[in-house]
């Protein structure tokens, strides 16, 4: 019982690595929002670092607006101030980040360094001095950590299991009968198969490997998933599982109905392991 197979040039439709240059790009993004918290957090901790522990009601500056925003425990603060200065009046701004489980309005008083009265923040940013600390040092580690992990992967590259395969696309290609040895490795991307095709003489043909990605199965013939259909080409170097969907080689949607309906029709006759 032949699977009903084209006549024609077929493309194959792999699943490629990520490239070099898309885990650069997002190398250069975390880098980003890295230097981008530290930008924004930083000075502000330097800044209010000598008024923490050291701090009384600020008796030369005016509250002028203020917006905290939370995101479930995530909460940022914006406040703008003005103070009098030597030159005259300054208005400067405040941004914090920090955790707390928090719902309701938020009070807010200005504070100044003990005797210096331009030194200038917030009961809020004081008090959650060490908490802002621990907040931006986490997502700093967080993007910055990442991001070094993405540049390995772009220096190094991955790869392709499934190189070897490609030289595929383009020719015409014949149904062929494997063998699964089932899933030798596996990782959060890919599954990689193990199979061999059926003998037909008295030499061992050879074993592949191929991976697909995470959750697609081979084109299984039995219930047992011992037999699947494959592909390959005149010279037969290459052997390449067909998977589930039917979707790495490119069949038209009459095609992929009629093999769905042959694999039936197999499956009830019992036909795959003879």
């Amino acid at each position: 019982m032949n699977p009903p197979f084209p006549n024609r040039p077929l493309e194959v439709k792999l699943p490629k690595p990520e490239s070099r240059l898309s885990a650069f790009f997002l190398f250069l993004g975390a880098m980003v929002l890295a230097g981008g918290i530290g930008w924004l957090a930083v000075p502000g901790l330097v800044a209010d670092w000598p008024l923490v522990g050291n701090a009384e009601p600020a008796t030369q500056a005016r509250f002028v607006s203020g917006r905290c925003k939370g995101k479930l425990v995530l909460h940022f603060c914006d406040i703008t101030y003005e103070r009098r200065g030597p030159a005259g009046t300054v208005r400067e701004e405040s941004h914090i980040g920090f955790f707390e489980v928090h719902v309701g309005s938020r009070s807010v008083r200005l504070m100044q360094q003990k005797g210096d009265p331009s030194r200038v923040s917030s009961d809020i940013a004081l008090d959650m001095y060490w908490n802002r600390v621990a907040t931006a040092g986490l997502f700093i580690l967080l993007f910055g950590g990442g991001g070094l992990v993405l540049f390995g992967r772009a220096m190094r590259g991955r790869p392709d299991p499934n190189a070897r395969f490609r030289a595929l696309s383009g020719r015409l290609l014949r149904p062929v009968l494997v063998d699964l040895r089932g899933v030798e490795s596996q990782d959060k991307t890919s599954w990689t198969w193990g199979f061999q095709p059926r003998r037909n003489g008295p030499a061992t043909p050879p074993s592949f490997s191929q991976a697909l990605p995470v959750g697609t199965f081979p084109f299984v013939l039995d219930g047992e998933a011992r037999t699947a259909l494959a592909v390959t080409d005149a010279a037969g170097d290459q052997v390449m599982l067909l998977d589930m969907p039917l979707s790495i080689v490119g069949f038209t949607a009459e095609e992929r109905a009629a093999l769905l309906a042959w694999r039936e029709g197999v499956a009830a006759a019992g036909l795959a392991a003879a």
